[in-house]
């Protein structure tokens, strides 16, 4: 398929991936990846053309301190990436998450609490200072008991020196005994850590899929100004034609007015086609987040498409591993069921063994006391409501979160199967759209030199007619294959290898 004097051009490779989603926060290297997925789903991949389209190739309305910047489509990814603010924001929260997992994570290590206090009393018969050094260690078990260690030292300075020594440990028996239940609390926050990963990564998907569409709709527009100025061209080139043929009396003079109005409403064209790209240009610009007097040119031009095989069973498997918003409905449930646990626990009696050991030493009259406890305790509330609720609630969320899984399954595979059939349909809409254009060619040029030999019966006004009819078809032979490269960057973002395709990683422990 030919537009004006570039070639667009489509290389399809294979497609392979894994269903793991490791990434890095270093987006500054990107590079297209070369091949996919172990599936029948092809890949295409925009190659860079040597040499840019000229400024005679694509003409733009003049804008002053406006600077042209040659844009591939790799250096859109990458400009998006580091300048989106969205994804900034999508960063800075990822600081305040990681945070939460490490406090969640960080309930079995020891806390240790010093103390230094220093004092002066003043009396009648005498001023003394006081010297106090306590220390707390406080350890949390993974079968939720408790120990407690305090150290107390004092020294009055008047040659009285009292030590305090205190252990005591608490286990429960009943609500909140064994190591399952104990670490709820650091399973659900690394599954919450999970669906904040899930969410940077959509926003990652959707901001790269936005600015893929709205590189290849600077293409568009690019190439529908240069097939604007070619019907143009050759509307004026067909009026020269026209007026010789007047001059040698071959022609009546009305037919001039037909072709200065088919120059007059190709202009109109150009100049329409040329306000579309300059807003291309500043949709691109706001999805990059850069400034605004730069005229980018995209510069990745493409040609020809191969067939493509989609497994429908392969895919469905594929995005399965890898959907974020499906992968975070796996998690919502998972903390569904965790939360039912939590709850359910808070219904049962306390029951604890508490053990105590204390010593007591007062170095004035060289006393030492100990303290030795040991007992069960037990306790349950009644009357307290919020108990059965707070299960109920549990439960009512856990199959509100089945719901949603089962919701986002099915959504998954309707939006799979819409995916499958618009690469399908746009891949046939080309080879119509390249026949169509090639036929009206075709018949353009027949009619033209028709004209040129002044063979009765040819009008001008059908030569006008054709000549649209291919400004038409080349249009549409454009809009098939764009639509079919968005076809395929969406079904990217369904299935989740949009990251993988771009070779872009996330730190998920940085």
């Amino acid at each position: 398929m030919v537009f004006s004097h570039n070639i667009f051009r489509i290389i399809i490779v294979s497609l392979s991936a894994t269903s793991g989603m490791f990434c890095t926060v270093s987006l500054i290297f990107i590079q297209p990846v070369q091949s996919h997925l172990t599936t029948n789903l092809s890949k295409y991949k925009l190659v860079q053309i040597d040499s840019p389209p000229t400024e005679q190739e694509i003409e733009t309305i003049e804008q002053p301190k406006e600077q042209r910047v040659n844009l591939t489509i790799a250096d859109a990814v990458n400009l998006a990436l580091q300048n989106n603010r969205t994804i900034k924001n999508s960063y800075l929260q990822r600081i305040i998450d990681r945070q939460q997992l490490a406090v969640a994570e960080d309930v079995f290590v020891p806390n240790f609490t010093p103390e230094l206090f220093l004092g002066f009393n003043q009396r009648l018969e005498r001023d003394t200072q006081e010297l106090s050094l306590s220390g707390n260690l406080e350890v949390k078990t993974p079968i939720g008991g408790t120990l407690e260690i305090t150290s107390e030292s004092l020294d009055e300075g008047i040659g009285i020196n009292n030590l305090d020594f205190r252990v005591t440990f608490d286990q429960p028996l009943l609500r909140g005994f064994g190591t399952e239940i104990n670490r709820v609390p650091i399973e659900v926050a690394r599954l919450e850590e999970g669906i904040n990963i899930f969410a940077l990564k959509s926003t990652l998907i959707a901001t790269i899929t936005d600015t893929i569409e709205a590189y290849l709709s600077l293409l568009q527009a690019q190439e529908r100004v240069k097939i604007q100025q070619l019907a143009l061209k050759n509307a004026k080139r067909q009026l020269e034609i026209i007026q010789v043929l007047i001059d040698a009396g071959r022609r009546a003079p009305i037919e001039l007015v037909q072709s200065k109005t088919d120059v007059a409403n190709r202009e109109v064209s150009v100049l329409q086609a040329q306000n579309r790209l300059a807003q291309a240009r500043l949709d691109i610009i706001d999805i990059l987040d850069i400034e605004q007097n730069l005229q980018f040119v995209a510069t990745d031009i493409e040609d020809a498409v191969e067939s493509i095989t989609l497994d429908q069973d392969k895919l469905t498997e594929l995005a399965f591993a890898n959907n974020p918003e499906y992968l975070q409905s796996l998690k919502q449930l998972q903390i569904a069921k965790f939360n039912l646990s939590l709850a359910e626990n808070e219904k049962r009696w306390d029951l604890d063994l508490q053990v105590s050991y204390g010593l007591t030493t007062r170095r004035d009259i060289n006393n030492d006391q100990t303290d030795v406890r040991a007992g069960v305790r037990m306790s349950r509330e009644f009357g307290n409501l919020s108990l059965e609720q707070s299960v109920e609630r549990s439960q009512v969320n856990l199959e509100r979160a089945n719901n949603s899984l089962d919701e986002a399954r099915e959504s998954l595979k309707i939006e799979l199967n819409n995916r499958i059939r618009d690469v399908k349909f746009n891949s046939q809409q080309i080879e119509l759209a390249l026949d169509a254009r090639k036929l009206s060619e075709q018949q353009l040029e027949n009619e033209q030199e028709k004209l040129r030999l002044g063979v009765r019966g040819v009008r001008l006004i059908d030569v006008l007619r054709f000549e649209n009819d291919l400004v038409q078809a080349k249009n549409r032979e454009l809009n098939a294959m764009i639509n079919y490269l968005n076809a395929l960057t969406r079904l990217e973002q369904t299935l989740g290898i949009t990251l993988d395709r771009w070779n872009i990683k996330i730190n998920e422990t940085s």
